[in-house]
């Protein structure tokens, strides 16, 4: 019966985001796929630059957006937003028609995750939910690649226990989008060196293979345009179909003027990474890497969505606290819905804190409470134990 509901509430949840889906094809039909491409647009446009030695172009905002022009007609701003490590992702795609290399990247990356969630010995029901979640179609819209990144943070949290060098890799390799994984390395150096080592190596790696591949200059392009292009984003709100989507601590804060709201994401990035190296539950270290981001898209909450995931599953086998089922509804419904009402956009940090809030109740709930002790049990009262450990040992005394 409970799966019943649970189905019924995620097909229902899908539809603000099938209603969109209905939109993309409508603007292919009428011969606007230009638009209907959306960000898949720039990841295709990066990887058919890179196959042909064009790379220039894509730091260098008219000659871009002419390029995507005089292909498409005319269509929204694009500017290329990625550092250059993200180009070999890219490229492995570029050789293929603008749709077919989105529509073959969806499929990776949602592959991807469901190998990852099933490293980690998720059910195929938590699979499946959260591959077909609304923010995961959402990012599959928006040409974005929310599912990827998911699957190597994601599995930075999940595998570190049993995999901890397959995590650090995966962790690192997570640097082709490094605003989302700001709260990992304190996280990954508190819990286990290798895997902070095998980060660290992983990401050094890639922006080596970065360079071998494209040149130096693309880092120095990347530096001299792209970076500050996309602080522009941030501090002026322009332009503003990168802008107005933003969800972040700082987003919302902005009201206050640019120095205050600075400051809060500041606080609230230092904050989440310090408390992320003090947890060992996935679900908030996942709510932390949101919180943490200053630039932050509805896409990029499917993160979110699985610790959402993994707070459902652990509420139907110990209880919901009150208002819970509420909470974790809204957090899984609402990035599908935000595209229909970005009015609302500005309470994400809110729900994400409620969220933090659900997580370390499931925290807490994890762990065996030795504390109390069965009738008839051998555990004695509270003092030294006359058990002693093994020599060699490295349990605790």
């Amino acid at each position: 019966m409970k799966r019943t509901v649970l189905a019924a509430l995620a097909v229902l949840s899908c539809v603000p985001s099938l209603s969109e889906a209905y939109a993309v094809m409508w603007g292919v039909l009428h011969h606007l796929s230009g638009k209907a491409l959306r960000d898949g647009l720039d990841f295709w446009a990066g990887g058919f630059l890179a196959w042909h030695g064009r790379l220039p172009v894509l730091f260098d905002a008219a000659a871009y957006n002419a390029f995507l022009g005089g292909l498409y007609g005319h269509i929204p701003f694009h500017f290329w937003s990625y550092p250059p490590n993200y180009l070999l992702l890219a490229a492995a795609f570029g050789w293929l028609a603008p749709w077919h290399a989105v529509l073959a990247f969806d499929a990776f990356s949602v592959l991807a995750l469901v190998v990852m969630l099933r490293l980690a010995g998720k059910s195929w029901w938590l699979v499946a939910a959260v591959a077909l979640s609304p923010v995961s179609l959402e990012n599959i819209l928006e040409g974005q690649n929310a599912a990827v990144m998911t699957a190597l943070i994601g599995g930075a949290v999940l595998l570190l226990p049993g995999r901890p060098v397959l995590a650090g890799v995966l962790a690192g390799l997570a640097t082709i989008k490094p605003q989302l994984g700001l709260a990992l390395p304190l996280f990954l150096l508190r819990r286990s060196r290798p895997a902070f080592f095998a980060a660290v190596l992983a990401a050094v790696a890639l922006a080596v293979l970065s360079i071998l591949a494209f040149g130096p200059k693309t880092w120095v392009l990347f530096w001299t345009f792209t970076r500050p292009a996309m602080s522009a984003v941030l501090l002026t709100g322009k332009p503003a179909a990168f802008a107005n989507g933003l969800i972040s601590v700082f987003a919302a804060c902005r009201f206050l003027g640019n120095h205050a709201a600075l400051v809060i994401q500041l606080a609230a990035t230092v904050g989440a990474a310090a408390y992320a190296a003090t947890r060992r539950d996935a679900p908030a270290v996942l709510i932390l890497t949101a919180l943490a981001s200053p630039y932050l898209h509805d896409y990029d909450l499917l993160g979110v969505t699985l610790a959402t995931a993994l707070l459902i599953e652990s509420g139907l086998k110990n209880g919901f606290a009150p208002g819970e089922v509420i909470l974790l509804f809204i957090a899984w419904f609402g990035p599908g819905a935000l595209p229909w009402a970005p009015q609302f956009a500005h309470l994400t940090p809110l729900v994400l804190l409620l969220l933090l809030a659900s997580a370390a109740r499931y925290g807490r709930l994890n762990p065996c409470d030795s504390s109390q002790v069965q009738p008839n049990s051998p555990a004695l009262p509270a003092g030294p134990s006359p058990i002693q450990n093994p020599r060699k040992s490295t349990a605790p005394g």
